[in-house]
């Protein structure tokens, strides 16, 4: 079954100076009980087309249905099974005036739960996000990851079937990132809710999302897992380089300089051990040149190696590669 369908979804903003198609024909679907992540550089349309799927916004065009529901003609009945967290808003969507608990009582209040009810899951969900502390506190003396764990926690106050979270680590902490990643997979794996969301964290992608959908320029260009997407662009040509080595200035001069290198993707240090990945024309003479040319450093592994997904990413979004 299909949690959320998209189909033709078109959104228009107009000023007297121009007018802008935020989204064109936009179409995707997403299963039931699955991480489904939406990619995108800024001003693709992604924050427009997360608002429309919490009906915040109107579509211009098109269809939107969540678990059956129109997002338009059934809205009242959509944000009763939905849970909305927008961590790119910085908190702007709380009352700052309230603390941070009546700010959950609130929204229980509005969902109908039980007030019995509503305490006890207040207290898990400020418990498990690490505020229970400041549940008393003023929400504007918050800091900017305390507001988005709270803007989670509202989310989640009513249990809700689907979850729509548009960077919802933005600005936590290494330590409540990782906690809450796992508590998010948990939710999708173990309790089957469906979770669609935005970030620009490869890595918080990689380690989430079944399948990712990618959006430019208000078109989806892409739409697989991750690995489809970096095996699409496997003709973009990487070599990796592990060596132990200080001199990281003087081995990134060299590789710069050598007619087999186009550029430097990244670069690692780790302790005494340093890590290149270069793009490369030809992989064959590539590895023997290098490997040649840096013959006076201890070489750990020279190999070819698949882009990353956010090179690939990258490739795809502004190089028009894997079309």
């Amino acid at each position: 079954m299909d949690a959320i369908k998209v189909k033709n979804v078109v959104k228009i903003y107009k000023s007297k100076r121009k007018t802008v198609k935020a989204l064109n024909g936009v179409s995707f679907h997403v299963r039931k009980g699955e991480f489904f992540a939406l990619l995108g550089p800024n001003g693709a349309g992604k924050t427009t087309l997360t608002k429309i799927l919490a009906t915040i916004l109107l579509p211009d065009g098109g269809e939107v249905t969540i678990m059956g529901y129109d997002v338009v003609s059934q809205a009242d009945k959509v944000r009763r099974i939905i849970g909305w967290c927008e961590g790119e808003n910085g908190g702007r969507s709380l009352y700052w005036r309230l603390s941070g608990i009546d700010n959950l009582k609130l929204f229980a209040a509005l969902y109908g739960l039980n007030p019995r009810d509503a305490e006890k899951r207040i207290w898990a969900l400020l418990k498990f996000l690490d505020l229970d502390h400041a549940a008393y506190k003023l929400v504007k003396s918050y800091s900017l990851g305390m507001k988005i764990k709270l803007m989670l926690a509202r989310a989640l106050i009513h249990d809700p079937e689907v979850l729509l979270l548009d960077e919802p680590t933005l600005g936590l902490d290494v330590e409540s990132t990782i906690k809450i990643r796992r508590f998010l997979k948990t939710l999708c794996n173990e309790v089957d809710k469906t979770i669609f969301f935005t970030s620009h964290n490869m890595h918080e992608v990689e380690a989430l999302a079944d399948r990712i959908a990618v959006i430019n320029k208000g078109k989806i260009i892409f739409i697989g897992t991750p690995d489809e997407l970096k095996r699409r662009v496997e003709k973009f040509k990487i070599v990796e380089v592990t060596l132990l080595s200080n001199d990281a200035e003087e081995i990134k001069s060299k590789l710069m300089k050598m007619p087999v290198v186009r550029k430097i993707l990244s670069f690692q240090r780790r302790e005494n051990t340093l890590r290149f990945r270069v793009l490369v024309d030809n992989l064959y003479e590539a590895i023997s040149d290098i490997a040649l040319a840096l013959k006076g450093y201890k070489i750990e592994r020279i190999e070819r190696a698949l882009p990353s997904l956010e090179e690939a990413f990258l490739r795809l979004v502004f190089q028009g590669e894997a079309k």
